[in-house]
Protein backbone atom coordinates (compact mmCIF):
# COMPACT_ATOMS: atom_id res chain seq x y z
CA UNK A 1 0.00 0.00 0.00
CA UNK A 2 2.85 2.38 -0.82
CA UNK A 3 2.12 5.98 -1.79
CA UNK A 4 4.76 8.43 -3.02
CA UNK A 5 3.76 12.03 -2.31
CA UNK A 6 5.60 14.81 -4.14
CA UNK A 7 5.36 18.58 -4.10
CA UNK A 8 5.88 20.52 -7.33
CA UNK A 9 9.28 22.12 -7.98
CA UNK A 10 10.09 25.74 -7.21
CA UNK A 11 8.01 28.32 -9.09
CA UNK A 12 8.49 32.01 -9.82
CA UNK A 13 6.20 32.96 -6.92
CA UNK A 14 7.88 30.46 -4.59
CA UNK A 15 11.15 32.23 -5.36
CA UNK A 16 9.52 35.63 -4.71
CA UNK A 17 7.89 34.36 -1.49
CA UNK A 18 4.35 34.97 -2.72
CA UNK A 19 1.34 32.82 -1.88
CA UNK A 20 0.12 30.96 -4.94
CA UNK A 21 -2.89 29.01 -3.77
CA UNK A 22 -5.00 28.17 -6.79
CA UNK A 23 -3.35 30.76 -9.00
CA UNK A 24 -0.34 29.59 -10.97
CA UNK A 25 3.18 30.49 -12.07
CA UNK A 26 5.61 28.28 -14.00
CA UNK A 27 8.55 26.38 -12.60
CA UNK A 28 11.86 28.17 -12.39
CA UNK A 29 14.98 26.53 -13.83
CA UNK A 30 15.75 25.36 -10.29
CA UNK A 31 12.23 23.95 -10.05
CA UNK A 32 12.69 22.04 -13.28
CA UNK A 33 15.94 20.57 -11.96
CA UNK A 34 14.20 19.61 -8.70
CA UNK A 35 11.43 17.82 -10.61
CA UNK A 36 13.92 15.87 -12.73
CA UNK A 37 15.99 14.97 -9.65
CA UNK A 38 12.89 13.72 -7.81
CA UNK A 39 11.96 11.65 -10.86
CA UNK A 40 15.41 10.12 -11.05
CA UNK A 41 15.36 9.29 -7.36
CA UNK A 42 11.87 7.83 -7.60
CA UNK A 43 12.99 5.68 -10.53
CA UNK A 44 15.75 4.22 -8.35
CA UNK A 45 13.33 3.62 -5.48
CA UNK A 46 10.87 1.86 -7.79
CA UNK A 47 13.69 -0.30 -9.15
CA UNK A 48 12.33 -0.50 -12.68
CA UNK A 49 8.68 -0.98 -11.66
CA UNK A 50 6.07 1.44 -12.89
CA UNK A 51 3.48 2.89 -10.54
CA UNK A 52 0.00 1.46 -10.59
CA UNK A 53 -1.36 4.98 -11.02
CA UNK A 54 -0.01 8.53 -11.16
CA UNK A 55 -2.13 11.49 -10.07
CA UNK A 56 -1.50 15.22 -10.29
CA UNK A 57 -3.20 18.38 -9.17
CA UNK A 58 -4.68 20.12 -12.23
CA UNK A 59 -2.64 23.28 -11.59
CA UNK A 60 0.09 23.82 -14.17
CA UNK A 61 3.03 23.81 -11.76
CA UNK A 62 2.03 20.39 -10.42
CA UNK A 63 1.32 18.89 -13.84
CA UNK A 64 4.60 20.28 -15.22
CA UNK A 65 6.42 18.59 -12.34
CA UNK A 66 4.44 15.38 -12.81
CA UNK A 67 5.27 15.24 -16.52
CA UNK A 68 8.99 15.62 -15.80
CA UNK A 69 8.83 12.93 -13.11
CA UNK A 70 6.82 10.65 -15.42
CA UNK A 71 9.52 10.92 -18.09
CA UNK A 72 12.12 9.70 -15.58
CA UNK A 73 10.07 6.72 -14.33
CA UNK A 74 8.90 5.57 -17.75
CA UNK A 75 5.26 6.67 -17.51
CA UNK A 76 3.48 8.17 -20.51
CA UNK A 77 2.38 11.69 -19.43
CA UNK A 78 -1.01 10.94 -21.02
CA UNK A 79 -1.54 8.41 -18.19
CA UNK A 80 -1.31 11.10 -15.50
CA UNK A 81 -4.76 11.56 -13.96
CA UNK A 82 -5.68 15.13 -12.99
CA UNK A 83 -7.27 14.98 -9.54
CA UNK A 84 -9.09 18.12 -8.40
CA UNK A 85 -9.30 16.99 -4.76
CA UNK A 86 -5.51 17.43 -4.37
CA UNK A 87 -5.45 21.01 -5.67
CA UNK A 88 -3.69 23.53 -3.43
CA UNK A 89 -5.44 25.45 -0.65
CA UNK A 90 -7.15 28.56 -1.94
CA UNK A 91 -5.86 31.67 -0.19
CA UNK A 92 -8.55 33.78 -1.84
CA UNK A 93 -7.70 37.49 -1.88
CA UNK A 94 -4.21 36.68 -0.61
CA UNK A 95 -3.21 34.64 -3.67
CA UNK A 96 -0.26 36.37 -5.31
CA UNK A 97 0.61 38.50 -2.27
CA UNK A 98 3.72 38.35 -0.10
CA UNK A 99 3.62 38.64 3.67
CA UNK A 100 4.36 42.37 3.73
CA UNK A 101 1.43 43.03 1.39
CA UNK A 102 -0.92 40.84 3.42
CA UNK A 103 -0.02 42.64 6.67
CA UNK A 104 -0.46 46.02 5.01
CA UNK A 105 -3.75 45.29 3.20
CA UNK A 106 -5.42 42.77 5.55
CA UNK A 107 -4.13 43.37 9.11
CA UNK A 108 -7.44 42.50 10.82
CA UNK A 109 -8.02 39.34 8.77
CA UNK A 110 -4.44 38.21 9.35
CA UNK A 111 -4.81 38.68 13.11
CA UNK A 112 -8.01 36.61 13.09
CA UNK A 113 -6.32 33.84 11.15
CA UNK A 114 -3.35 33.86 13.50
CA UNK A 115 -5.74 33.45 16.42
CA UNK A 116 -7.39 30.38 14.86
CA UNK A 117 -5.13 29.01 12.15
CA UNK A 118 -7.13 25.84 11.57
CA UNK A 119 -10.64 27.20 11.16
CA UNK A 120 -10.23 30.80 9.95
CA UNK A 121 -10.04 31.21 6.17
CA UNK A 122 -8.44 34.11 4.28
CA UNK A 123 -10.97 36.43 2.60
CA UNK A 124 -12.58 34.39 -0.18
CA UNK A 125 -10.33 31.40 0.49
CA UNK A 126 -10.37 28.03 2.27
CA UNK A 127 -9.69 27.25 5.90
CA UNK A 128 -7.30 24.43 6.74
CA UNK A 129 -10.26 22.55 8.20
CA UNK A 130 -12.02 22.75 4.83
CA UNK A 131 -8.91 21.47 3.05
CA UNK A 132 -8.68 18.61 5.57
CA UNK A 133 -12.24 17.62 4.72
CA UNK A 134 -11.33 17.61 1.02
CA UNK A 135 -8.14 15.63 1.69
CA UNK A 136 -10.15 13.12 3.71
CA UNK A 137 -12.52 12.61 0.80
CA UNK A 138 -9.52 11.99 -1.44
CA UNK A 139 -8.04 9.40 0.93
CA UNK A 140 -11.37 7.61 1.11
CA UNK A 141 -11.72 7.42 -2.67
CA UNK A 142 -8.14 7.22 -3.98
CA UNK A 143 -7.28 4.51 -6.54
CA UNK A 144 -6.48 1.01 -5.35
CA UNK A 145 -3.49 0.65 -7.69
CA UNK A 146 -0.13 0.60 -5.91
CA UNK A 147 2.39 1.99 -5.81
CA UNK A 148 0.55 5.29 -6.22
CA UNK A 149 2.39 8.50 -7.15
CA UNK A 150 0.76 11.84 -6.27
CA UNK A 151 2.11 15.26 -7.27
CA UNK A 152 0.44 18.07 -5.35
CA UNK A 153 1.29 21.13 -3.23
CA UNK A 154 2.96 22.24 -0.04
CA UNK A 155 -0.02 23.27 2.08
CA UNK A 156 -2.24 20.45 0.83
CA UNK A 157 0.48 17.84 1.33
CA UNK A 158 1.03 18.88 4.96
CA UNK A 159 -2.64 18.36 5.71
CA UNK A 160 -2.80 15.06 3.82
CA UNK A 161 0.26 13.76 5.68
CA UNK A 162 -1.23 14.89 8.97
CA UNK A 163 -4.40 12.93 8.29
CA UNK A 164 -2.35 9.90 7.24
CA UNK A 165 -0.37 9.99 10.48
CA UNK A 166 -3.32 10.84 12.72
CA UNK A 167 -1.95 14.24 13.76
CA UNK A 168 -4.06 17.10 15.05
CA UNK A 169 -4.48 20.25 12.99
CA UNK A 170 -1.68 22.35 14.48
CA UNK A 171 0.78 19.45 14.31
CA UNK A 172 -0.11 19.04 10.63
CA UNK A 173 0.59 22.71 9.97
CA UNK A 174 4.03 22.35 11.59
CA UNK A 175 5.12 19.77 9.00
CA UNK A 176 7.59 20.77 6.29
CA UNK A 177 6.98 21.42 2.59
CA UNK A 178 10.09 20.12 0.77
CA UNK A 179 10.70 20.53 -2.95
CA UNK A 180 13.96 18.56 -3.02
CA UNK A 181 12.55 15.11 -2.25
CA UNK A 182 9.31 13.27 -1.54
CA UNK A 183 7.50 11.22 1.08
CA UNK A 184 6.77 7.52 1.09
CA UNK A 185 3.57 6.68 2.99
CA UNK A 186 2.98 3.08 4.01
CA UNK A 187 0.12 0.92 5.26
CA UNK A 188 1.28 1.34 8.88
CA UNK A 189 0.47 5.06 8.64
CA UNK A 190 4.14 5.96 8.70
CA UNK A 191 6.04 8.31 6.43
CA UNK A 192 9.63 8.40 5.26
CA UNK A 193 11.25 11.39 3.55
CA UNK A 194 13.42 10.45 0.57
CA UNK A 195 15.72 13.27 -0.53
CA UNK A 196 16.46 13.46 -4.23
CA UNK A 197 19.89 11.95 -4.74
CA UNK A 198 20.44 10.95 -1.10
CA UNK A 199 19.61 8.26 1.44
CA UNK A 200 16.13 8.36 3.08
CA UNK A 201 15.58 9.69 6.58
CA UNK A 202 14.25 7.42 9.31
CA UNK A 203 10.54 6.58 9.16
CA UNK A 204 8.28 8.72 11.33
CA UNK A 205 5.50 7.00 13.23
CA UNK A 206 1.94 8.17 13.67
CA UNK A 207 2.49 9.99 16.96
Amino acid sequence: MTIYLLRHGETIWNRDRRLQGQRDTPLTLRGTHQAVAMGQRLARVLGGRRPGAMLSSPLGRAYQTAALVADEIGVDPDRIVLEHLVIETSFGAWDGLNMEEILEQYPHEWAERRADRWHRAPPGGESHAEVAERAGRFLAAMPDQRPLVIVAHGSFNRILRGLWRGLDGLASLALDEPQDGFYRLDSERRECFIPAGAAPREDAGSS
